[in-house]
């Protein structure tokens, strides 16, 4: 059997366990385990595989990530900090669109692990007051939060797409801004419409709204400067960032440890948690087995058209694994010497659907950990998110791809 044909019938496999209504991250660990058997890891390596995957400090820096911007989510409801934000936003903003799509894209602005779920709450206090579905805020916080992925050149898998492309961040931001557009586009046309475009609750502005507004938006921006500014390794900032502004948040507001240990056992979603266990182990074994670089090298030998392998090559591994930077670390290395000029240079045009393909994959699978969390938070269907997330990406996808037909 191809390893094309092995991880298709993987990730049917995972699809039906889904739709049936298992737990995502006891569906990958049962994926991992089914690849590794499928590609003949040995047994004990294996298992080591498994274990490097739970005990890795990326994972665990992850799941603690999580947990502490959910455990701050819950602390701004409680004391009244997310009704005070988004009570001031609908008074500066009249349009109920615009608040409940701004509150993820900024968000999005800083590249945080767990961003989705950080702008989650907030979507969802707007979103009850716009009677939007469990699905539809889903997709919009979702959506939004990953609208900067194709032109932000802060984002790491930005940094490394430019690397691998040989360019600077700065000059592929410059060519791929229509993937950003169209995000909008689709973003737009198959969530924000279904929302009304005036805001109900609209009230005058005045030096009371703004007032509500620093009291409520405090913690976030904190977090984010923080984040940005501490003095100690970038790959713990933000935990380090949270730890402060959860505990300046309980002093302030008086809340006791006792609260704290409540909100940790009855409202963080720990089957979601586990989710991130789960997609690190499925991650470590696809690559550790030779899995995806098998699936891409399958991709070259079926002599399909170039624009097809071009997009396929980063689409699956993002796909596969649900992230940015193994789409394109894996996919592009092999489609590249296929895509290039004579100068060694790549045409913008190319560039934009080599990209398209990485974001695209990530987007629409399951193990991308912004919306398996974001969907556990909403407690959304999975066969409702996708109704709305396709739609939107082949949107994307057609972008790109006239951009490049019409300029070959």
């Amino acid at each position: 059997m191809s390893p094309l044909l092995k991880l298709c019938c993987v990730f049917a496999g995972i699809v039906v366990l889904l739709s049936r209504g298992w737990n995502l991250g006891l569906v990958l660990v049962l994926a991992s385990l089914v690849v590794g058997l499928l590609f003949a890891r040995p047994i004990p390596l294996l298992a080591g595989d498994l274990i490097a995957g739970a005990v890795n400090i990326l994972t665990l820096r992850l799941a603690l990530a999580v947990v502490l911007i959910m455990t701050l989510g819950e602390l701004m409801r409680r004391t009244t900090a997310l009704q005070h934000m988004v009570g001031a936003l609908q008074s500066l903003i009249p349009g109920g669109r615009i608040i409940i799509a701004s509150l993820p894209s900024l968000i999005g602005l800083l590249p945080m692990i767990g961003g989705a779920m950080f702008s989650a709450p907030l979507v969802d206090e707007v979103g009850k007051r716009l009677d939007a579905t469990s699905e539809l805020k889903t997709f919009i916080n979702y959506w939004f939060r990953h609208m900067w992925e194709p032109v932000f050149p802060l984002y790491p898998s930005m940094l490394l797409a430019a690397e691998l492309l040989n360019l600077s961040p700065l000059q592929l931001a410059g060519m791929t801004w229509p993937l950003t557009v169209a995000f909008l586009a689709g973003g737009f046309v198959f969530g924000l419409r279904k929302l009304p475009a005036s805001n109900p609750h609209a009230i005058h502005f005045d030096q009371h709204s703004l007032h509500m507004l620093i009291r409520g938006i405090w913690p976030i921006v904190l977090v984010i400067a923080l984040s940005l500014t501490l003095p100690v390794d970038e790959r713990f900032g933000l935990v380090i960032s949270l730890l402060i502004v959860i505990t300046l948040l309980m002093i302030t507001k008086r809340v006791s440890p006792a609260s704290l240990v409540e909100i940790m056992r009855r409202h963080i979603p720990w089957s979601a948690v586990f989710t991130i266990f789960g997609a690190m182990i499925f991650q470590h074994v696809l690559q550790s087995s030779g899995a995806v670089i098998g699936v891409a090298q399958a991709l070259l030998d079926l002599h399909m058209p170039v624009m097809l392998v071009a997009f396929m090559a980063p689409f699956i591994p993002g796909l596969l694994t649900g992230l940015m930077a193994a789409a394109y670390s894996i996919g592009f290395p092999l489609v590249l010497p296929l895509v290039i000029t004579k100068g060694n240079g790549i045409a913008c045009s190319w560039a934009v659907w080599l990209l398209a393909g990485g974001v695209l994959g990530t987007m629409v699978s399951p193990l991308h950990l912004c919306l398996a969390l974001t969907r556990a938070y909403f407690s959304a269907r999975w066969g409702a998110i996708y109704r709305l997330v396709i739609p939107s990406a082949l949107l994307v996808m057609l972008a790109a791809a006239s951009l490049l037909l019409l300029t070959r």
